[in-house]
């Protein structure tokens, strides 16, 4: 008999970066995390459907962006190139540590080789180069749940204009029945978990005022059935703070900005089961006790010594030859990797997670007499790219998991379906994320304030042009609906939530200031072209730079994103 259920929420995303530089910053970032994460675990799901007939067994979030970058050509041919490369740089690096007289970090490199080689062969002669129609055939096959995000991964809670929220949420369900072939996603991961509810908002920015909705009035207009959020949002408290830890600059901002942390009210409630926030549009919560498991470093799985180093990389090729040894152990001291100790630390971690899960949804169980539902939400890029061990991991919990006779792996529909929320109970939740003290400081921050006045400045022109363009010049010249289109592309682009967060953390700050600062440009030339064209024909200069962005930013091409701004 079952009387609980695990639901594992991977959310895969990352900003477009295709045709926006390589390395260090840019298209390697998505090659390596598609070498690292999602081809390695779309292989390993694959195999337990057609191997053992699990179905039901995650949710895997793929935002617009990463989805419209995944289907890309650009992609799929860089990618076949970027895995021959790191085969070639393992066979260096074997032929490195022969010279040099390291018999084991020569077994390692070969372990690279053979390792990259299998992603590969996977993803030409398995998946034929569509890891979008993988992930497909497995949700066609009930195997796993497909939800989307916000189109550019948009911070709801400070983006300033209704129309914008919107967008960002109408695009993503447009994406998502272009690539999935599903009418809707029936979930949304917010972007960074952040919810806002319904009140008289002041823009932090600009000191305008409006009467802002509650995020699930457009989860609802947008036919979304559920959302996630993060523990504090319904019991209150500190959260785990999954960000923190990870990055220097972060600890540093943090201390400037944790005397003005608002606390956070919440309730008795049990994160074992969903809430309706509106009539019809429920959410669920994370749980914090198996959530730190895999999220922490420090008291968490990854930091297992016997794990693979994440920081430390060779110079020459960028393998990683070490493992973690101990989390106060300094770079230079980190020892060898020996991959024979890893399966027995995978065994005991995953049996580890599946007991504390199973204890407590029976302990759920024997309070309310049903099963609840025990909600794991992750970064997917956690899995396989920065805890290398991780899908193995998810492979073995998700086994256990079904061959136990109490519990049972399930998606966030399929338990909605069998166990639907209480109509008479309607949570009202505070505003907040899953960032360090749950609120927005990573965002918006004295380091960042310049990148929101851009956006605010673009949506309140674009709306305006929005307007002009449907009352007078929709049908006049084609060019003026290219530029419309484009120019909201470019608005979607420069509302990406990683550019602050990049700034914020200075993983990659100098990228993201010209990244904030292209689309920009970009955007405001547009909107000189789109003045222009609604009366005269495009100049030869004015074409090309249109269809350069076109070809460079093709973020939904081909659809009428102008569309999506409008609210009916």
């Amino acid at each position: 008999m079952i009387k609980g259920y695990l639901n594992f929420i991977l959310h895969g995303h990352l900003p477009w970066v295709l045709e926006q530089g390589v390395w260090p910053h840019g298209e390697n970032w998505i090659w390596e995390a598609a070498a690292e994460t999602y081809t390695p675990t779309l292989s390993m799901l694959a195999n337990l459907y057609e191997q053992k007939g699990y179905t039901e067994m995650l949710t895997v979030g793929i935002t617009p962006v990463l989805g419209e970058q995944l289907a890309h050509p650009r992609f799929k041919e860089g990618f076949a190139g970027y895995l021959q490369d790191r085969i070639n740089a393992s066979y260096k690096d074997k032929d490195y540590f022969n010279w040099v007289g390291e018999s084991e970090n020569s077994k390692l490199a070969e372990n690279w080789a053979n390792y990259y080689s299998s992603v590969k062969e996977q993803y030409l002669e398995r998946f034929y180069k569509d890891l979008i129609g993988g992930y497909k055939y497995l949700q066609d096959k009930n195997a796993i749940e497909i939800i989307s995000s916000g189109a550019t991964h948009g911070y709801f809670p400070l983006l300033g204009k209704e129309e914008t929220v919107n967008a960002q949420i109408r695009a993503g369900q447009a994406i998502y029945q272009k690539l999935f072939g599903r009418e809707n996603s029936q979930g949304i991961w917010l972007p960074e978990l952040a919810y806002r509810p319904s009140y008289k908002w002041k823009n932090p920015i600009t000191g305008e005022e409006i009467e802002r909705k509650g995020i699930e009035h457009f989860l609802e207009k947008n036919s979304i059935k559920y959302f996630i959020v993060d523990t504090p949002l319904l019991r209150g408290g500190e959260g785990i703070g999954a960000y923190l830890k990870r990055f220097d600059a972060l600890q540093l901002l943090w201390k400037q900005f944790e005397k003005e942390k608002k606390e956070l009210k919440g309730t008795d409630e049990s994160i074992y089961r969903p809430y309706y926030a509106s009539d019809k549009v429920s959410f669920f919560t994370r749980d914090d006790k198996t959530g730190v498991l895999v999220w922490s470093g420090d008291i968490g799985f990854p930091g297992d010594g016997w794990y693979l180093e994440f920081h430390k990389k060779h110079h020459q090729s960028g393998h990683r030859y070490w493992r973690v040894t101990g989390k106060d152990v300094d770079l230079g001291e980190k020892e060898i990797y020996e991959p024979d100790k890893v399966v027995e630390r995978l065994d005991e971690n995953s049996a580890h997670f599946v007991k504390i899960a199973k204890d407590n949804l029976l302990n759920y169980y024997n309070q309310a007499k049903t099963p609840g539902i025990n909600v794991a939400p992750f970064d997917f890029e956690l899995f396989g790219h920065w805890w290398f061990e991780a899908i193995g991991f998810l492979e073995r919990v998700i086994t256990q998991v079904n061959e136990d006779e109490e519990i049972s792996t399930i998606t966030g529909s399929k338990y909605l379906e069998k166990y639907p929320p209480d109509k008479k109970k309607i949570i009202s939740l505070p505003e907040g994320s899953w960032g360090e003290g749950n609120f927005h400081w990573i965002w918006l921050n004295q380091d960042t304030q310049w990148c929101w006045k851009y956006i605010y400045e673009c949506e309140k022109i674009y709306l305006e042009a929005v307007k002009e363009y449907r009352e007078k010049y929709h049908s006049y010249f084609e060019n003026v609906t290219r530029i419309i289109n484009q120019m909201g592309r470019e608005l979607f682009l420069l509302s990406s939530s990683d550019w602050e967060f990049l700034i914020s953390t200075w993983g990659a700050r100098d990228y993201a200031e010209q990244r904030v600062t292209h689309h920009y440009e970009n955007f405001k030339k547009l909107h000189r072209v789109f003045k222009h064209a609604c009366t005269n024909p495009l100049t030869d200069e004015q074409n090309q730079f249109l269809g350069n962005l076109e070809e460079e930013d093709s973020l939904a091409y081909g659809m009428n994103v102008q569309e999506w701004f409008v609210i009916e």
